[in-house]
């Protein structure tokens, strides 16, 4: 399987929404160990190969834990996944401002 697609929501207000959503984009789209200094940034890529409801569980709580640790300017709200018949994984993320 692979996380393939991340779709954004924003309830409320976040100052310099786009770049937020880039960047929580590039942080769950970066496998994790592959940025030298910083091994912990990124989606550990091994909850892929996974059974699919272990994954998406997992996969959830790691997408929550990484935009805390993160992104500070933004907190989830909510995390729905959902798998294509190729194992193709789309990730919809709904974002608030961090308050």
């Amino acid at each position: 399987m692979t996380l393939n697609t991340i779709q954004f929501s924003v309830l409320g207000e976040i100052d310099d929404a786009e770049d937020v959503m880039r960047c929580v984009e590039n942080l769950l789209l970066t496998p994790a160990g592959t940025i030298p200094l910083v091994r912990d940034f990124g989606i550990d890529q091994s909850l892929l190969d996974l059974p699919l409801p272990t994954a998406q569980s997992l996969l959830a709580v790691e997408i929550i834990e990484k935009v805390a640790k993160y992104e500070n300017r933004a907190a989830v709200q909510e995390v729905q996944l959902s798998a294509n018949p190729e194992g193709q994984i789309t990730a919809k993320v709904v974002l608030t401002a961090n308050v």
